[in-house]
C-alpha cells in the first residue's frame, strides 16, 4: 500500500525531519510512502480543493497563528475528511481545541522519534492495529481497538460501544470483566474509570464532576474516589 501524508508547517527543517522519519518507518514495513510538504494551512486546503487526498495529516500549530491550523482541520472535517489528523505544537495550550476536531494525536515540539513512530503506528491501524475478539450471538467478531469508544459490563454481558454508533453485545461472560478488558488496558489509550466501564481516552471529549463525557454524548460515571486518578490519566494522555 502507498501512504500519502501531508506535512503542513512553515518550518522546512521540521518538515524534512518528519518526512525522513515517515519514509524510514514505511520502508521498514515494506510499504511505500509519499510525503507532501506544505508551508501553511492555506496550501493544505488548496491541495484538498484540487482533489488531493491523504491517509494522514500532520499540521503544525505555529506560535504566530495557531488558529490557522485548527481552522484548516475543522474545514477538513466539515468536508467529510475522516483520515487520521495530528497536530505538532510548541505548547500544550491548544490540546483541548485540537481534540475537538477529532485529532488523533497532539505532539509537543520537540518530540522524540519514538513518539512519531507511535503516532504512525496508530495512523496505520486499519492495516496493522490490534483487535479484540468478541463472541456474540451471531458469531465471533474481531473489533479493532481504534473502533472502540467504550465498554460497559452489565449482568455478565459486555457492550462494546463503537465509534460508528454500533453496540456489539457479547455472550454471557465465563471470565471476569477484568480479564476481558486486560488487552485494552495494556494499550495506552484505554482506562478503567469505573469497575463496569473501560473507555478509549481518544474518544473522550470532557471530564466533569463525576462523569467522563464521550464524543458520542455518552457519559461514563466516575466514583468520587477515582476522580483525581482519572483526571491525571486523561491529562497525561492529552499531553503525551
Amino acid at each position: 500500500m502507498i501512504f500519502h501524508i501531508a506535512v503542513c508547517s512553515p518550518d522546512a527543517v521540521l518538515r524534512g525531519r518528519v518526512q525522513r522519519h515517515c519514509l524510514e518507518y514505511y520502508a521498514r514495513r515494506a510499504d511505500a510512502c509519499i510525503v507532501e510538504q506544505l508551508e501553511d494551512a492555506g496550501a493544505l486546503l488548496r491541495k484538498e480543493d484540487a482533489g488531493s487526498r491523504f491517509e494522514l495529516y500532520l499540521i503544525e500549530l505555529t506560535a504566530a497563528n495557531p488558529a490557522a491550523g485548527l481552522q484548516a482541520a475543522a474545514q477538513l472535517r466539515q468536508r467529510g475528511v475522516r483520515a487520521p489528523l495530528a497536530f505538532l505544537a510548541h505548547t500544550p495550550a491548544y490540546a483541548y481545541e485540537a481534540f475537538r476536531v477529532d485529532a488523533m494525536q497532539y505532539l509537543q515540539i520537540p518530540f522524540r522519534p519514538e513518539q512519531l513512530t507511535a503516532l504512525l503506528d496508530r495512523a496505520t491501524e486499519p492495516e496493522y492495529g490490534p483487535v479484540i475478539p468478541v463472541t456474540t450471538a451471531t458469531g465471533l467478531r474481531a473489533l479493532p481497538f481504534a473502533d472502540i469508544e467504550y465498554l460497559e459490563c452489565t449482568h455478565h454481558v459486555v457492550h462494546f460501544h463503537l465509534l460508528s454508533g454500533e453496540d456489539v453485545v457479547s455472550l454471557s461472560l465465563r471470565v471476569s470483566f477484568a480479564e476481558v478488558a486486560k488487552p485494552l488496558l495494556e494499550d495506552g489509550r484505554f482506562l478503567q474509570p469505573h469497575r463496569s466501564y473501560v473507555v478509549n481516552l481518544a474518544a473522550a471529549s470532557q471530564l466533569s464532576v463525576g462523569e467522563l463525557w464521550m464524543r458520542s454524548g455518552a457519559r461514563v460515571p466516575i466514583p468520587r474516589g477515582r476522580e483525581a486518578a482519572v483526571r491525571a490519566a486523561f491529562r497525561k494522555f492529552l499531553e503525551r
